[in-house]
């Protein structure tokens, strides 16, 4: 499958495209870090214009306006919670496919793996800095003390 692209995302989002398709694109999104990168670019978009629409005005007129006409306001009204409920449902399921693979693969395990090795190799090099400083200062002292012995030896 070739890439998909930004607008098909968008495409993908608003939940304007065949089922059939949905499904090829959310297969696609498993296998390609490109493809993945631009649907989260779609939905970082989707959620500006939702944020947008929640500073609506003109909603609460329009409510009015229906009311006063005598029809109910959830029939002026587009039906758009059933599809966020579904678009929500549908990227959870994608993240949950994803972390599930992640785990299946080691990522996770690695990543400790490797925050260990760099905790303990930290910790080693520390260690040795205040030993060889320890040492330094001991040495100093000894050799302070041989002089003085050797001082009091001479007079």
């Amino acid at each position: 499958m070739n890439h998909v692209s930004e607008a098909q995302w968008v495409a993908y989002l608003a939940d304007e495209i065949p089922e059939a398709l949905k499904i090829e694109y959310e297969n696609h999104l498993y296998s390609c870090d490109k493809c993945l990168s631009a649907y989260m670019e779609a939905m970082e978009k989707e959620e500006t214009s939702l944020d947008l629409e929640g500073f609506d005005i003109a909603g609460p007129v329009m409510d009015s306006i229906s009311r006063l006409e005598g029809g109910s306001v959830e029939e002026s009204r587009p039906r758009r919670k059933g599809k966020s409920l579904r678009t929500i449902t549908r990227h959870y399921l994608i993240a949950a496919g994803f972390t599930i693979l992640l785990m299946a693969g080691g990522v996770f395990q690695s990543l400790t793996e490797y925050v260990d090795s760099v905790e303990s190799s930290s910790d080693k090099k520390t260690q040795s800095l205040t030993e060889d400083l320890i040492d330094k200062t001991f040495t100093w002292m000894d050799t302070i003390e041989k002089k003085n012995k050797e001082g009091f030896r001479n007079e």
